[in-house]
């Protein structure tokens, strides 16, 4: 739920076992493209960055028999999808599209453990039930918490202009009866689904790729498989629309040349995140990373990108030296500021151009050449972790269409093309092939299409991008 821009979500909860599939067979169908609205919002004074513009993304799920249409929020660094619950009388619930079990004839009350609250009954008024409590951290906004009970439902996936079945599914999650104020009473959706990995889920129950892939049963395993245990994601730019993702796959539109691939740092963490091997600024390279552990977090819910704070004041000093005066020619040259490169494994190398840590069209002030960074101070359990971790928020994204690949534990990243006309083209990637990994069944079909893997580190019971 919580735009989990760098949202620390700490879910309190014991391990479920996977719940039994009664799915047949299903049709293959095209992956399923699901388009991003955008909605804008200036900041209040009691946010962590007031008076800033911050991006709000959404797209549709439909819950329960007879289905019923949410707006979600899809958060690259959760495990756990959130609705609010009809019982719920917070404010920030009752600004949203409420869940009801009782009206959804495919409900179950369900405690920690994945069973029955009570045997043989779907639905329970027990109070002695499990319970759980997610804490959220928003580095745009600010923290707060939900809590709430356990329920499991069908979800269902219908893409965009799709003419095929949607995709329904079993997934466990958590149905809110308390939000706090901050930072949810900003958020303009219902829900949250988490699309981290299983190691930031409780169980593979509540993990959304998971519980996305088994829907569609024995298919999953067939020669040639169904669909990767993947997503693409697009952020759209400028005057575009909000972008999309696609489960399954992606558009080869949206890219400008063949994916480039690193792997995913400590997967079992459950976060999407890379390795940073180098930083360099312009020509020079910034001594942070080359003696130390760096990784670089994704999560497009962060407006901006986020730098930890030890590190911050000294990659601002070295771009205010390159930086001209304030005021030189038009305001801010922005190309006479060098770009930041984060070299990744893999000689994978991203740039940020200066405009997008320079310039701030949210800001209620003229522009300058002052580096527009994010400062984060969050540590893991040890006090330590993330300390060292950057966050590639929006700005960055919207220049990368990204391809995370859940099976060979990878991130794939090439300069996106912008607006994908004339119709979609949608590349299916098998889960895969005569007993092959993803990447080579990949290279089997197309030599064109190259994956990069992310590493990103996470707690089970800290947050969806511990940092």
């Amino acid at each position: 739920m919580a735009a989990c821009s760098l949202t620390m979500r700490a879910l309190l909860l014991a391990s479920m076992p996977l719940m039994a599939l009664s799915s047949s067979a299903v049709a293959l169908s095209a992956p399923k493209v699901l388009k991003l609205e955008r909605q804008s919002v200036i900041l209040p004074n009691a946010a962590v960055r007031a008076g800033h513009r911050k991006n709000f993304y959404s797209a549709k799920l439909s819950v329960g028999e007879p289905a019923r249409v949410f707006h979600m929020n899809f958060d690259l660094g959760g495990g756990t999808m959130v609705l609010p619950s009809e019982s719920c009388t917070d404010p920030a619930c009752l600004e949203r599209r409420r869940y009801d079990r009782l009206v959804s004839g495919t409900a179950q009350d369900i405690n920690a453990n994945g069973q029955l609250v009570q045997p043989r009954q779907p639905k329970s008024f027990l109070q002695k039930r499990d319970r759980g409590v997610l804490g959220i951290h928003d580095i745009d906004v600010g923290s707060g918490q939900v809590s709430g009970t356990f329920v499991r439902d069908k979800v269902c996936v219908q893409g965009e202009d799709d003419d095929s079945e949607p995709q329904c599914f079993p997934l466990a999650m958590l149905v809110a009866n308390k939000m706090s104020a901050m930072p949810l009473n900003l958020e303009p959706y219902d829900g949250t689904v988490g699309l981290g990995l299983k190691g930031m889920s409780v169980s593979m129950e509540f993990n959304f790729l998971a519980a996305f892939q088994r829907g569609y049963g024995n298919m999953v395993s067939s020669p040639g498989g169904v669909f990767s245990n993947s997503f693409g994601l697009h952020i759209g730019r400028g005057d575009e629309d909000g972008g999309e993702i696609t489960f399954g796959g992606y558009d080869v539109k949206r890219l400008t040349h063949p994916l480039k691939w690193a792997p995913v740092a400590d997967p079992e963490e459950g976060r999407w995140q890379v390795a940073i091997t180098a930083i360099r600024i312009g020509n020079n390279t910034f001594e942070a990373c080359t003696d130390r552990k760096c990784r670089a977090a994704i999560d497009y819910s962060a407006s901006l990108l986020g730098v930890p704070s030890k590190l911050a004041s000294s990659l601002e000093a070295v771009l205010g030296e390159l930086a001209p005066p304030a005021g030189f020619g038009n305001g801010c040259q922005h190309l006479a500021i060098p770009d930041i490169h984060l070299e990744l494994d893999n000689d994978v190398t991203l740039t940020i151009p200066s405009e997008d840590f320079l310039s701030d069209l949210g800001a209620q002030t003229s522009a300058s050449c002052k580096p527009l960074l994010t400062h984060h101070d969050m540590a893991g359990d040890n006090g330590d972790i993330g300390q060292d971790v950057f966050i590639l928020g929006e700005s960055t994204l919207r220049r990368y269409y990204t391809f995370f690949n859940a099976e060979t534990l990878s991130v794939g990243f090439s300069l996106a093309a912008g607006s994908s006309k004339g119709g979609n083209n949608l590349l299916r990637l098998p889960g895969g092939k005569d007993g092959k990994n993803g990447k080579e069944a990949l290279d089997d079909e197309n030599p064109v299409i190259l994956l990069v893997q992310v590493k990103l580190v996470r707690s089970k019971t800290i947050s969806s991008l511990k940092l």
